[in-house]
């Protein structure tokens, strides 16, 4: 019998680019999906914020974990994106609530591990003072 030839240095470049393109495409698709379900959740929340009786009461959590908070600014454009389109973004904010830069508390078991959440609110009739936890 023939014993296996072992790849030569070349190959094994390839073969490790074609890894990392398989396992890249694998994220940005899991990536989309996430970002698929806030969005659908967020709209289902967009008229039940709206509708509160003030920004305190307004605010909720759009409940899929995020891992990381890259992974959470890429979902909220979209969020975002889809406001717009319904027409919310004059009522609603979305915004990406973290661990180390908020006053507030975790509203979600993953956004105590994970330390980010996807929130919405009420967009305030007061001037906008930026802050560095939104």
């Amino acid at each position: 019998m023939e014993e296996p030839q072992a790849l030569s240095k070349s190959e094994r470049k390839k073969a490790r680019r074609r890894a990392k393109k398989v396992a890249e495409t694998a994220g940005a698709s899991q990536l989309n999906a996430l970002a698929n379900t806030a969005v659908e959740r967020a709209l289902q929340l967009a008229p039940e914020v709206a509708d509160s009786p003030n920004r305190i009461a307004s605010e909720r959590v759009i409940d899929v974990p995020m891992a990381t908070v890259d992974a959470a600014r890429f979902v909220l454009k979209r969020i975002n994106e889809a406001l717009a389109y319904g027409e919310w973004l004059d009522e609603i904010e979305a915004w990406v609530w973290e661990l180390d830069t908020s006053t507030r508390a975790a509203l979600t078991e993953s956004g105590e591990e994970t330390g980010v959440e996807l929130r919405m609110e009420q967009v305030s009739s007061l001037p906008q003072i930026h802050s560095p936890n939104r």
